[in-house]
């Protein structure tokens, strides 16, 4: 009767073992596959945020040649900025609990779209007045670093869970 006991009582060790193995794999493999997904979505927004100030700063250039601004201009700068809209979005439903991430998306997404809010006035031999120009470059300046700061904050998140 005792090695019939000691059977039952390994097979219900064995299965209660397996069934926690399993388990843990399968936590495993969301965690991979929850840290893919955003590695995926920040490297979406850090995308859409260069696009973003590529539009912008090409605008700001097409000013200080003087030229006009186009239909085609206005088009490009409000898609740009709804792509960066959208996965700023993405990537905060994915991480809503990671606070230096998220600020990084937030600074480097707010830091982007506020660079049309400096009101650049004329531009004279290629130069607007000094105080645009000063404010162009710090601009410029925060959203670099906004970006770099949301590249380091994506990866840390990515490669610390």
């Amino acid at each position: 009767m005792w090695p019939t006991i000691v059977a039952v009582l390994g097979t219900l060790a064995g299965a209660t073992l397996a069934g926690y193995a399993q388990r843990s794999g399968d936590r495993q493999a969301r965690e991979h596959a929850h840290r893919q997904e955003v590695k995926h979505a920040v490297a979406e927004l850090l995308e859409a945020v260069v696009r973003y100030r590529e539009t912008h700063w090409l605008f700001v250039e097409s000013r200080r040649a003087g030229d006009a601004e186009t239909a085609g201009e206005r088009a490009a700068r409000a898609t740009t900025r709804s792509a960066a809209t959208v996965a700023r979005d993405r990537v905060g439903l994915l991480v809503d609990s990671e606070p230096a991430l998220l600020g990084a998306i937030e600074t480097a997404w707010r830091t982007a779209v506020e660079l049309p809010n400096i009101v650049l006035g004329p531009a004279t031999n290629g130069r607007f007045a000094p105080e645009v120009e000063a404010a162009l470059e710090t601009a410029r300046e925060a959203s670099r670093a906004a970006h770099t700061e949301l590249r380091r904050a994506g990866s840390a998140y990515v490669h610390a869970r």
